[in-house]
């Protein structure tokens, strides 16, 4: 694998889009926030004589105005200029923005000037990369415009880490309570650790809350909860993050326990309650959200999949005994919430104004 390739997948990794433009030997990779833009711009100039520095300014100031016409108020740009002549490349590195060489002739970086610090990371893990011997020092003449989607679908087909991690969880401590007798010997899951609010509320046992998120009733519980949360919770992964994630589930893990525990209250019915569905309808209710935002478009997911199978759960939750429909309608407001808090819909680029960077 070549340096550039490695420093393309990481900046793919830190969620950074590729536009395409109409130049060989310049790709662009930007990331969106609220009202800035970052972006990252690779230059192939193997001689450093195939375009001037007045060419590569135009092609830079073009870049940056096709942002500021989309409402990004704050665009930074950092120029990664690929060279075998260092010295000739310096004349790319302009003033207004940060521009380092990476002179594969040496393996090395050379920064002529002070860099902004939001590219500091991502600095530092190139130069990994351009010391680890494994990258081949070579320019990619193609650039990387027939490698893209190779990349992106096998990027598309790993599974993503938390929400695997928390399906693996689940099934573990499924089999440990249920076989193993782990916990004791005892059958009764209110002793290893279901949600009570009797005794959250006489005895202080408020880890009941977190644990209660972890226990089924038997092997079709289990199964339920877990096959939704393995392919609705891997597509939010995707979409909010690992950290956003983990906020969600758990913070309507929580939050559904905390309607159980009132509602129980109110009635004062002495009944316990286990299983992740609280938090999974949080998931759920986070997803209908994020939909909701784009429109209904959203790659991967069929909102009336995400629709139908809330309105279906949530029947059955009526029409059923046994089911704590205080935590799912708990979980699921609460994973709305959540995500409106956290979740900020990405300002796209539209093709009217793809066309123009087609430089």
């Amino acid at each position: 694998m070549r340096i550039e390739d490695g420093i393309i997948r990481l900046l793919l990794d830190k969620e950074y889009k590729w536009l395409e433009t109409k130049l060989n030997n310049i790709d662009m990779f930007y990331r969106t926030d609220i009202s800035c833009t970052d972006i990252v711009l690779i230059l192939r100039v193997l001689t450093a004589t195939e375009i001037t520095a007045e060419e590569y300014k135009f092609i830079v100031d073009n870049i940056k105005n096709l942002f500021n016409k989309q409402g990004f108020t704050e665009v930074k740009l950092l120029g990664l200029i690929f060279t075998a002549f260092a010295d000739r490349a310096r004349k790319y590195c302009l003033d207004e923005d940060d521009h380092i060489i990476v002179d594969i002739s040496n393996r090395r970086l050379l920064v002529y000037e002070k860099l902004t610090p939001c590219f500091l990371e991502i600095i530092s893990s190139i130069e990994e990369i351009i010391h680890d011997e494994s990258y081949d020092a070579d320019i990619n003449p193609a650039g990387y415009a027939g490698e893209y989607k190779e990349y992106t679908n096998n990027k598309e087909q790993w599974l993503t880490l938390i929400n695997t991690l928390l399906v693996a969880a689940n099934i573990i401590i499924f089999l440990l309570v249920h076989i193993s007798n782990a916990f004791g010997e005892t059958d009764d899951l209110i002793h290893r650790g279901a949600l009570s609010w009797y005794r959250i509320k006489i005895r202080k046992e408020y880890y009941r809350v977190f644990t209660s998120m972890f226990l089924h009733s038997d092997f079709e519980h289990l199964m339920n909860n877990m096959l939704v949360l393995f392919f609705v919770g891997d597509k939010l992964e995707r979409i909010a993050g690992k950290i956003k994630y983990l906020i969600i589930y758990f913070g309507a893990g929580i939050i559904a326990a905390i309607f159980s525990i009132g509602y129980n209250m109110l009635k004062n019915e002495p009944v316990f309650s286990i299983g992740a569905s609280g938090a999974i309808f949080g998931i759920v209710g986070a997803m209908v959200y994020i939909l909701f935002v784009n429109k209904g478009r959203l790659q991967g997911i069929s909102t009336r999949q995400i629709i139908l199978f809330t309105v279906f759960s949530l029947y059955g939750g009526i029409v059923n005994t046994g089911i704590d429909n205080a935590a799912h309608i708990g979980g699921f407001i609460a994973g709305i919430i959540l995500s409106l808090l956290l979740y900020r819909r990405p300002k796209k680029i539209t093709k009217e104004n793809r066309r123009k960077a087609d430089l």
